[in-house]
């Protein structure tokens, strides 16, 4: 018999925003994870003829930067993994993507055999 207490949770995030001081909140609302990694910065520009008609050398150009971050936690406890996807759920102008895997800890298994 297996208890819940033999297995470890691991959650995964991978998050992006158009603005940076939502992700460093992120840092903020989640004390409780420690390997984090700042990823590349996504930069979409393009350009728009100000009139279809007249002068096509008039042009707007515009971009867009994401920025992307990466963290996990793992846990014993599947509450704390709770917490975490639930803090993230109420985060405004960011996106998560949320991975959640467990396997039975090194622990348990080197202390039977």
């Amino acid at each position: 018999m297996i208890f819940s207490g033999n297995f470890v949770y691991k959650c995964e995030v991978w998050s992006s925003s158009a603005n940076i001081k939502s992700l460093k909140l992120l840092l903020f609302l989640l004390p409780f994870f420690q390997r984090f990694r700042g990823l590349s910065i996504n930069i979409k520009r393009f350009t728009l003829l100000k009139s279809p008609l007249g002068n096509k050398k008039s042009k707007d150009q515009f971009e867009k930067c994401e920025h992307r971050m990466y963290f996990y936690l793992e846990s014993s406890k599947p509450s704390n993994i709770l917490a975490c996807v639930h803090i993230l759920a109420f985060l405004n102008e960011v996106k998560c993507k949320v991975k959640v895997s467990n396997k039975v800890s090194d622990w348990s298994s080197a202390r039977k055999g």
